[in-house]
């Protein structure tokens, strides 16, 4: 072979190799193009099924929403992200009874019916769970820029993705300056949940909220004014807060927010609120806060936050006694913000899983503080008493009772003890009853029985504090039963009655509370609806029980100051269907198992045996020993906490009675045990409130899959007893 041929030979060789080459760096340059290509069309799709599905759960909570809207928002959030319309799926999600995410695959959110309400619950494996998001997937075909070379004109991505819609968001800016009490807001089907009407929902309903005194704990009313800097309360600057409510900054449920003294009687806050009604933003609804206790009082005030609220202001009244604002609450959806918190209409919705999870569990403990002060005087002589009847005169106080009736047996005795009183030596009678009826705005209720009504049952001062028993008497044997049992008003009346102008320095203030012990109306005048034919303790009418024990709480508690109790209870359970232990926290404490405050009576007979054995108490009043009431938040208090896994760990709370556990799982906690000493005396059974219910331990708290921050409170109360040895 020459040499020529040779040459030729190899050049053809090189030929191949450099083709063989080329074909493979094409193949090299098309697999990574396309798997850049890939990787942006993977994003881009996952982009917009992430905007899709949050899209989704928006329309979702919206009030008046089909599964059409649901399905639209969804479709038209991925067109516009660059994923076709045929290409998407969508579902709906249920959370199960343990917190479980699960998608309904067995039909598309268009198979429910485009124009058909979007459904609270859908039913998996034979089980109803709620709705709680929208899950949506799609693939997505895309050309190719060389893969086609190698047999690949085209190649597909796969994505999904889920938002979840979270009821109460735990944190808010751009607020109006005005907070609201959470018992604004009532559980109207004894779920154990309050209810809010939103104007969405509800479009003539509305909410009368009354403005507190200067930021005054116990002032009438079921709103405060807020400030953002603490100290700083004039009337001209809360005036710019409402008028700019970017100053807010971002507040957190279990914040405590700051009171304003400036209120309505000031022109430019009346001016800034009347913007919101008719002005130029009228129809621009608010974001509020919602408070459940207050510490402190006026400039030093501080409202506890347990969650937010959006409020669209209708009327106000700016002469009225208490003076207020007339509002209706709103749907509303913060995208911005995490949910699981108190829901007051509000919901969050958020892509899930979260980058971090991150959930709390924050608390507040308080107590009924006992005081024990000493006897009312060292001598046996005589005290004044100023003492005021507070008689329940309502329907159930007709029933029979023997031969008489409740409310015949009520007078006999109340006139006995009127006679037995020393007006010769300083003793004063007074008379209150309830209910007074008074008509004003239409309302809802709903308890045990439901409806609307525009009648408010207060209670009525009948004599204030006088030396005459004989027009008190007369007044009384003029009484006659009708309607609901306000008990809380006619505790409420009969505390400014005894300590009111009439009140005598050096007197012992004494109101005698005589009733079958149903409460059914709210401090406000508003009935719950719970009809008091027979006792039961149903969860909606715990709102009107708790404003009778915060009444009695203000009366046994030293709020002029003088180390002494403001007012000596006693109560008498009337009957059969009474509350025993309502009446029995309402009563003040004994000190003395012979000198009781609290009685029932069971007929005529036992009624007159119990006022006359108060009158011998009530004229011997000076070997009483006085135990002042206090409500107060439970300082540096032991609790134990079981966590999901069985884990226990020990908890301590502040000063203020706070306790946090950050970082946690989700799961139900239990608080295993709760104790504080304060003054020798030992506070270590739970009840629901100050002075209310008895609860037991465990309580359980149930923390969820969603970030945020989970809530609960309870007091304590002291069983220990106490004698008084002075």
């Amino acid at each position: 072979m020459n040499q020529t041929k040779r040459s030729n030979r190899q050049a053809g060789q090189s030929l191949m190799i450099i083709a063989a080459g080329m074909v493979a760096l094409l193949a090299m340059v098309a697999v990574v193009a396309d798997a850049g290509n890939d990787y942006v069309q993977r994003r881009q799709l996952q982009n917009s099924l992430d905007a899709a599905a949050e899209a989704g759960t928006l329309q979702l909570v919206v009030s008046g929403s089909r599964n059409g809207d649901v399905s639209d928002a969804v479709r038209s959030y991925a067109v516009r992200n660059g994923t076709a319309s045929a290409d998407v799926t969508a579902y709906y999600v249920v959370q199960d009874t343990t917190g479980n995410s699960i998608v309904v695959r067995s039909g598309t959110i268009d198979t429910y019916g485009r124009n058909n309400p979007v459904p609270a619950t859908l039913t998996v494996n034979g089980a109803s769970y709620p709705v709680v998001g929208v899950q949506v997937e799609a693939n997505r075909v895309f050309n190719t820029y060389f893969a086609g070379l190698v047999g690949f004109p085209t190649l597909q991505v796969n994505g999904g993705s889920a938002a979840y819609a979270n009821k109460g968001v735990c944190s808010s800016g751009g607020m109006f300056p005005m907070a609201v009490n959470v018992t604004t807001f009532r559980d109207e089907n004894g779920d154990g949940i309050r209810d809010i009407h939103t104007e969405q929902a509800d479009p003539t309903f509305t909410y009368q909220i009354f403005e507190k005194d200067a930021g005054q704990q116990n002032a009438p009313g079921n709103f405060g004014w807020l400030t953002w800097t603490a100290g700083d309360v004039s009337a001209a600057t809360l005036a710019t807060n409402i008028a700019d409510t970017s100053r807010s900054g971002r507040w957190a449920v279990g914040d405590n927010i700051p009171a304003a003294t400036g209120a309505m009687n000031s022109s430019s806050v009346r001016s800034g609120v009347q913007d919101y009604i008719n002005g130029s933003k009228a129809g621009v609804a608010v974001t509020i806060p919602i408070f459940d206790t207050v510490s402190g009082s006026g400039a030093n005030a501080r409202y506890h936050i347990v969650g937010f609220a959006r409020f669209r202001l209708v009327s106000m009244d700016s002469t009225g006694n208490p003076k207020s604002i007339t509002g209706k609450f709103q749907q509303w959806v913060d995208p911005t913000a995490e949910g699981g918190c108190a829901s007051f209409g509000v919901a969050s919705v958020k892509i899930r899983p979260p980058v971090s999870v991150t959930r709390s569990l924050v608390g507040t403990v308080k107590l009924q503080k006992l005081t024990l002060v000493g006897r009312v005087s060292q001598t046996t002589q005589h005290v004044p008493v100023d003492v005021v009847n507070i008689l329940d005169t309502s329907g159930s106080m007709g029933d029979p009772f023997g031969s008489q009736t409740k409310i015949q047996a009520a007078k006999a005795a109340l006139t006995s003890f009127n006679n037995n009183m020393q007006p010769t030596v300083g003793d004063q009678v007074g008379l209150v009853t309830y209910p007074l009826i008074q008509n004003g705005s239409r309302y809802n209720y709903s308890c045990t029985q439901s409806g609307s009504t525009n009648s408010y049952y207060t209670a009525s001062v009948r004599n204030s504090l006088t030396s005459s028993v004989s027009t008190v008497n007369a007044t009384i044997n003029s009484l006659s039963p009708n309607g609901y049992t306000p008990l809380a008003a006619g505790i409420q009346q009969g505390r400014q009655t005894v300590l009111g102008a009439g009140h005598r320095a050096g007197s012992v203030a004494i109101m005698i509370i005589a009733s079958d012990g149903l409460a059914n109306a709210r401090i406000n005048g508003q009935i719950t609806g719970f009809n008091g034919m027979a006792f039961s303790s149903v969860a909606c009418n715990s709102g009107a029980e708790q404003d009778a024990l915060d009444q009695a709480n203000i009366a046994k508690a030293d709020a002029n100051g003088d180390g002494l109790p403001d007012v000596i209870i006693y109560t008498i359970a009337v009957g059969n269907n009474f509350n025993p232990a309502l009446l029995q926290a309402i009563a003040s404490r004994d000190t003395d198992p012979s000198r009781p405050h609290y009685f029932r009576a069971t007929d005529a007979a036992s009624m007159a045996s119990i006022y006359a054995q108060i009158a011998s108490q009530v004229q011997t009043i000076a070997s009483e020993c006085r135990i002042i009431s206090t409500d107060a938040f439970a300082p540096n208090a032991a609790l134990t906490v079981r966590y999901p896994s069985g884990s226990t760990q020990n908890v301590q709370t502040t000063s203020n009675g706070e306790f946090v556990l950050n970082n946690i799982e989700s799961g139900t906690y239990q608080i295993t045990g709760a104790s504080v000493t304060v003054n020798g005396l030992t506070y270590n059974a739970p009840t629901d409130g100050v002075g209310g219910a008895d609860l037991s331990f465990p309580l359980n708290v149930v923390v969820g899959t969603g970030s945020g921050t989970y809530k609960t409170d309870f007091a304590l109360k002291t069983t220990s007893s106490i004698t008084c040895n002075q």
